[in-house]
């Protein structure tokens, strides 16, 4: 996905359908950032077969996706304002080694939000 010093890059949350589960937990001291755990609702396509099915099973029509505290976190800071490296700086004032080395873990995450089409990375253009 992202290659390089890829701290400039801006993550930016996709529209999609998420609340928060939990108390407060650690956070800073920025308006908007609760610390609560983030749950995905991601709805299920099902072929016609797989429709008649989940009506039988009383499947739900909605998958939660509970993310990790520190997942949470990151996509509370993901407000397209913030880049990568501004992002690391907050983490590593949070969770310190817990999150060790945080640009990697960073970067996996954001993999998973790309993976998970609730989220993109875009690069910021080079002066020139």
């Amino acid at each position: 996905m992202i290659e390089g010093d890829w701290s400039n890059f801006i993550p930016v949350q996709l529209p999609v359908n998420w609340e928060y589960r939990g108390e407060p937990g650690i956070h800073p001291e920025i308006e908007g950032i609760t610390g609560r755990n983030v749950v995905f609702l991601i709805e299920k396509t099902f072929t016609r077969f797989e429709r008649l099915l989940a009506k039988l099973l009383r499947a739900p029509k909605v998958v939660r996706r509970s993310m990790h505290h520190t997942q949470s976190m990151l996509w509370e800071l993901m407000n397209g304002e913030r880049n990568v490296g501004e992002i690391c700086q907050i983490m590593v004032s949070l969770y310190h080694e817990d999150i060790a080395p945080v640009e990697g873990r960073i970067k996996a995450y954001l993999e998973v939000f790309v993976r998970l089409n609730v989220a993109t990375v875009l690069k910021i253009r080079e002066e020139e």
